[in-house]
């Protein structure tokens, strides 16, 4: 084979495959949502997206940095994120979602789903464990659970639902009751710790139709 035809093989093979991970990956879809700021100062995020057809709400609170601050604090600062979707089979779901400040693309974004038969697997995403404090009247131990980084934005995290890979027992609605006697959470992994006092939070997943997942 000649050179000439080789290089362009493999430029073609190369596009194609770069194609197909770009397809792969889902992808945010800013033009179906609407937020708007609840009068307790949650943001509310909504819209179904175009692809998935997902029906998604994401509440998402302000918190602050705790413990040795940096000399200049992250903007925007660290957000606690519900987030409640409905699905087109008409199941629900509920998912928490946190970061440390910074983080700028609060976007929804649908699940993995593959885009050839080839892509047998979702992508592998890093794994932390976050100390989940529980703030009040009553003394808590401590929970270190597991969150993972989304693909999506690694500047993120995820609570990790019980599954083949997770190493968490429980769901995140099962410490949302410990939320509703202890209001603060303190999240901290390794030198950062953000606290976000949740009880807005809490009325506004209990008042959002899609929010029926929580529970609450």
């Amino acid at each position: 084979m000649r050179p000439e035809i080789a290089f362009r093989m493999t430029a073609l093979l190369c596009l194609s495959l770069c194609a197909s991970s770009l397809l792969a990956a889902p992808q945010a879809d800013p033009q179906q949502a609407e937020k708007t700021t609840l009068t307790s100062g949650v943001d509310r995020l909504a819209g179904t997206e175009s692809a998935s057809q997902i029906q998604y709400v994401r509440l998402i609170l302000t918190g602050s940095l705790r413990g040795n601050l940096p000399p200049e604090s992250p903007v925007p600062p660290p957000t606690l994120i519900a987030q409640c979707t409905l699905r087109p089979n008409g199941r629900s779901y509920f998912e928490f979602f946190a970061n440390f400040g910074g983080a700028t693309d609060l976007a929804y974004y649908p699940p993995w789903t593959p885009a050839t038969k080839n892509d047998l697997f979702p992508p592998i995403t890093q794994k932390v464990t976050i100390t989940m404090d529980f703030l009040g009247y009553k003394p808590v131990k401590p929970a270190r659970r597991q969150w993972e980084n989304p693909i999506q934005t690694p500047g993120q995290y995820r609570y990790n639902p019980p599954g083949g890979g997770s190493s968490n027992m429980e769901e995140i609605t099962y410490y949302l009751r410990y939320l509703l006697a202890l209001p603060t959470l303190r999240l901290t992994l390794g030198d950062h710790s953000a606290e976000y006092m949740t009880t807005p939070l809490l009325d506004a997943i209990r008042k959002e139709p899609l929010c029926r997942a929580s529970g609450l």
